[in-house]
């Protein structure tokens, strides 16, 4: 065998075992990405809060993870559409009755018994547990009230009193097709004023200017000054306010909890059960203290008690009070 060949040969034994090195190296980083833990959530909190809880447990336990924010009836549709072939292992956020919507259409699955003591605050079989309790409050811009109404009349205090005429196409309120927000008004309205709920339905129709796609979007509108009066959660209001933007806030003796359902014929089912565990921890509590408005769940017995009971169909009466909304609406 000559010089040349014997040189071939040795380049040729030198690619082979960096191959199989490479192979090697392949094979485990692979096996090293599916082995490690990986969340995605389908977001309708704040997005400030979908991200801090997820980095921070990610951070702590050593996954990684995504995340999509939508309005909350945006994240029902999803889910929905999604049924056969979910892409989402969580769904963070967003009104207890949207939870209660994806249990009706077996689109999630329990968490463990006992991993929340909130009895008041979670669904009696568990298929969603509340993080947080929200309140919802008029919003007013002081400068446009002191402009077009006067210091001598008392601001609004209920949803009644926005009714006033004077307060004509000033009033800005979240749609209840599109937004949790829209529907927790929708149910204040049918639960505080029964049989005359759909007159006073009617009246604050009358009085709005706009319905917006999300619940955020009222207070955005008076803090700015394109409307004097609105009505969505007092942590939205409270963001604002505290950047200096000439709102009030006026609480209504109206709560919805804030929750988290885990979706099934997903595999990191034992990760979403250990991330609703973090949540309800005191690290995750903590989190939530600095990043939400809301009342985290261990301190919900400072706030007062929530009338409605969570075991109740809500969904069956959604529906009713949306047909309700779109009919009055439409004349």
């Amino acid at each position: 065998m000559n010089k040349r060949m014997i040189f071939l040969l040795s380049i040729i034994c030198i690619m082979s075992i960096g191959i199989v090195r490479n192979n090697q190296e392949t094979k485990q980083g692979t096996m090293a990405r599916q082995t490690t833990p990986h969340l995605t959530a389908y977001v309708a909190a704040k997005e400030d809060i979908g991200r801090a809880l997820l980095s921070s447990y990610c951070e702590t336990k050593g996954c990684t993870y995504e995340f999509v924010r939508l309005s909350t009836e945006e994240l029902v549709r999803r889910v929905t559409e999604e049924a056969d072939h979910p892409r989402a292992d969580l769904v963070i956020g967003g009104t207890w009755d949207a939870h209660q919507t994806l249990k009706k259409r077996h689109l999630s699955t329990p968490f463990p018994a006992k991993l929340s003591q909130e009895d008041g605050l979670q669904d009696p079989d568990r298929y969603w547990i509340g993080y947080e309790v929200e309140r919802l409050a008029i919003v007013v811009n002081t400068v446009l009230w002191k402009e077009r109404i006067g210091q001598q009349v008392p601001y609004p205090v209920t949803l009644a009193d926005l009714t006033n005429d004077l307060y004509r196409d000033e009033l800005i309120l979240p749609d209840p097709n599109h937004s949790g927000t829209g529907a927790t008004i929708l149910q204040a309205v049918f639960e505080k004023y029964g049989a005359s709920g759909d007159d006073m339905l009617r009246r604050l129709i009358r009085q709005t200017r706009l319905f917006t796609a999300n619940g955020f979007a009222p207070v955005s509108y008076v803090a700015s000054g394109e409307a004097m009066l609105g009505v969505n959660f007092i942590g939205d209001q409270q963001s604002l306010r505290e950047k200096s933007y000439p709102i009030k806030s006026i609480p209504l003796d109206t709560y919805s909890i804030n929750a988290i359902s885990k979706l099934k014929n997903r595999n990191q089912q034992n990760v979403s059960n250990d991330f609703m565990r973090y949540v309800l921890s005191s690290d995750g509590q903590d989190i939530l203290r600095k990043v939400s408005f809301g009342t985290p769940t261990y301190a919900v017995s400072q706030v007062k008690p929530i009338k409605r009971s969570v075991g109740q169909d809500i969904v069956s009466d959604y529906k009713d009070y949306l047909q309700r909304f779109n009919r009055l609406y439409d004349k």
